[in-house]
């Protein structure tokens, strides 16, 4: 694929966006705004896409304005298109046409937008049906699905006929072990399925059969079933919404062999800490955990720092003094300034033995006990 479509992906799957400033239409025919449209006949939408300048967008990163995508022609207020209507749309060639308003597509009015080249959002679909999907198949541009709720095995495998870099179906709460199967044929891509909550082991099975980047942050607890499927896995594995790990799947995960993030993680047992600190592939990387005050945070702390390879805790809030001893036997980590701590009593009910910063530490972060 080439650069420029790719770099199209990561702007349009990966960002949000709205527009900023008024497109010009001709002799005053169309509203400024034109997501205020709600029907067009074919004729003016000829004119509407050879005459309008279309309107700029804002490229946003978490909130933040990163630049100027070329102009798009939104038109969200159309709620149907016909063959006709959807082939003279289809002309609009400067920028992004976004159609979110559509719930439903014909085939016919499919194999009309298929002949549309560049970013094509309709991601006001919740289904789409089979002979659809074969025809949108035909489209060479980025084609933006995120409304879908669901996806039956044959439009997922749409999907590796257009060879895209990037698939990401943030609207799909269901997901069914062949279409799974057809998703995980979609060799070496970035594989997107936020929106699940839930996975069955077959669908994961079929999952683990994918060997690009899979992210699947929107499960917030992880059988140990699926858990064992997913070691399978042979890409970048993302799973930043688990908040918590059983021991078994904690074992199952250490397993994988791509990369594994779990971002998300706020509490870890001893054992299931244990065991991702000897996983090879892991991150290391542990951003939500902000307290650690059950009664084995020793134990816990004294696992972690057995990870070979760097152990992040940057926004940790609240431990024990002997619980940060044990995290300080590990040199390659990353803490908050001591003075940012609160220390609270040992966990299980013993005194706090005298507190020393290892000299080590104290070299490589010389301001760690002072301020910032």
């Amino acid at each position: 694929m080439p650069a420029t479509r790719r770099s199209l992906v990561v702007l349009a799957l990966l960002i949000t966006w709205h527009a900023v400033g008024p497109g010009f239409a001709p002799a005053n025919e169309f509203p400024e705004d034109t997501n205020t449209i709600e029907s067009l006949s074919p004729e003016q939408a000829r004119r509407l896409v050879t005459e309008f300048r279309g309107v700029r967008v804002v490229v946003e990163r978490k909130g933040r304005p990163k630049g100027m995508l070329a102009p798009c022609l939104p038109l969200n207020g159309l709620k149907s298109v016909d063959a006709d209507l959807a082939e003279a749309l289809a002309g609009y060639h400067k920028g992004p046409l976004f159609l979110d308003g559509l719930t439903m597509l014909s085939v016919e009015a499919a194999k009309a937008l298929a002949q549309h080249r560049g970013v094509l959002s309709l991601s006001g679909l919740t289904t789409l049906s089979d002979d659809a999907s074969k025809a949108l198949a035909e489209h060479e541009g980025v084609l933006l699905l995120d409304g879908l709720t669901t996806l039956s095995a044959e439009a997922a495998r749409m999907f590796e006929q257009r060879g895209d870099d990037f698939l990401c179906l943030p609207g799909l709460t269901t997901l069914s072990e062949e279409a799974a199967r057809a998703l995980a044929q979609h060799k070496g891509v970035l594989l997107a399925l936020d929106g699940l909550t839930t996975l069955s082991d077959k669908a994961a099975a079929a999952l683990g059969q994918h060997d690009g980047i899979l992210s699947l942050s929107g499960l917030t607890t992880l059988s140990d079933e699926v858990a064992k499927a997913l070691e399978q896995h042979k890409g970048e594995l993302v799973l930043n919404g688990l908040t918590t790990l059983s021991v078994e799947a904690a074992k199952s995960l250490a397993q994988h062999r791509g990369t594994l993030r779990l971002d998300g993680l706020t509490t870890l047992s001893a054992d299931a800490a244990k065991a991702i600190a000897a996983a090879e592939h892991w991150t290391g990387y542990l951003p939500c955990v902000t307290t650690l005050d059950s009664p084995d945070s020793v134990v816990i702390a004294q696992a972690l720092a057995t990870r070979h390879g760097p152990l992040s805790l940057p926004n940790l809030k609240k431990l024990s003094r002997k619980t940060l001893s044990a995290l300080f036997e590990k040199v390659d980590i990353e803490i908050p300034r001591i003075k940012r701590l609160e220390f609270i009593p040992e966990p299980d009910g013993s005194d706090t033995d005298q507190f020393v910063i290892p000299e080590g530490f104290l070299n490589e972060w010389p301001g760690i006990a002072g301020d910032d």
